[in-house]
């Protein structure tokens, strides 16, 4: 028993000195832009020419490893593709990250990863994902701001959330947020910029207050209590 504890922690040491390295290889790369702004983004993958729409597909897919902020991205799409193809541009990297998340949870460790470092939090979003209406709950986890985009993906991986399921309610959830990111970003600077940021807080604004209202609110605990294991009453919170 004591053998098997040991080949895991030495498996688990691999894996995240391996997982370190190249994060810090990509982090220090002289490829690597460090961008402070969405104009430093859109420099950089302007540089690219006619690659630079895929330029920008993949490192959004990437961007976990590189560690860029994905506000710049969302809005940098706008900026560098205007509002019709940014919107395609941005759901197609973000599904791509959004894959790649889910394929790491599913084969990259996410079981163990959720088990040990989770803590409640991670436990309650793995339960309300098992069982019946996943699709519904993806997308609400895809459309309320509250929930990180990343570990939505890994837990979403290792409870093994089918794919397609998944896929589809991941695209929808993203479409609101993708099409006011855009519009937002082109109408910088001009005339139209207080409309656009209307849009966009009415598209993250109406998700948030339907959730605060529905039983969806229940099950994962309100506001005030998430992240704890149990409410005032001491009580656990079931779906």
């Amino acid at each position: 028993m004591k053998k098997k504890y040991l080949y895991l922690l030495l498996r688990v040491l691999v894996y995240l000195l391996v997982l370190g390295a190249i994060l810090y290889g990509l982090y220090e790369s002289p490829y690597n832009p460090h961008p402070h702004s969405a104009e430093d983004i859109r420099h950089w993958v302007v540089g690219f020419g006619v690659w630079a729409p895929l330029i920008y597909v993949a490192v959004y897919t990437i961007r976990p490893l590189l560690l860029f902020p994905t506000l710049l991205l969302n809005l940098s799409a706008g900026v560098l593709f205007g509002p019709w193809w940014g919107i395609l541009f941005l759901l197609l990297g973000g599904f791509g990250c959004a894959s790649f998340c889910y394929l790491l949870g599913r084969f990259g460790g996410g079981c163990w990863l959720l088990r040990n470092f989770g803590g409640s939090w991670g436990e309650r979003l793995t339960h309300y994902l098992v069982g019946s209406g996943s699709f519904k709950k993806m997308i609400i986890l895809r459309t309320v701001p509250i929930f990180p985009y990343d570990p939505v993906s890994i837990i979403a991986g290792s409870v093994r959330l089918p794919f397609k399921i998944y896929a589809a309610a991941t695209v929808l959830g993203m479409l609101p947020g993708a099409i006011a990111y855009n519009f937002l970003a082109d109408a910088f600077g001009t005339p139209r910029f207080y409309a656009a940021l209307a849009v966009t807080l009415l598209a993250f604004g109406i998700p948030l207050v339907w959730w605060q209202k529905n039983s969806v609110a229940q099950a994962l605990g309100s506001l005030k209590n998430f992240g704890k294991g149990s409410d005032d009453n001491g009580k656990e919170y079931r779906d």
